[in-house]
């Protein structure tokens, strides 16, 4: 058995907050206008993305990598260059919330 979460888990509220801001802005966003527009802290902005893209509910585009770097590793975050929603997580957020 796997230790990743299962897509119908909980997601935790910053994630569901960034994945809203997200889907109210068509759904695609460079990186630096978003964290100045939610004012959450790095460390919990960069949580947020990871769990979503663990989720599929994003896909994370990166910037092309300098000629002559190693393709393999660890990026940086700040070789992001936009978050980009997935039709998996736009449909799976939809049923996220209660119906009244």
């Amino acid at each position: 058995m796997t230790d990743a979460p299962s897509h119908t888990d909980h997601l935790p509220p910053e994630a569901l907050y960034l994945f809203a801001y997200l889907a109210q802005r068509g759904g695609c966003m460079r990186l630096p206008p978003m964290m100045r527009h939610l004012r959450l802290e790095p460390a919990v902005l960069i949580a947020a993305i990871a769990e979503l893209a663990e989720r599929y509910w994003i896909t994370i585009v990166w910037r092309p990598s300098a000629p002559g770097t190693p393709d393999e590793g660890p990026r940086p975050y700040t070789d992001i260059d936009r978050i980009v929603t997935t039709r998996f997580g736009r449909r799976k957020y939809r049923t996220t919330w209660p119906r009244a």
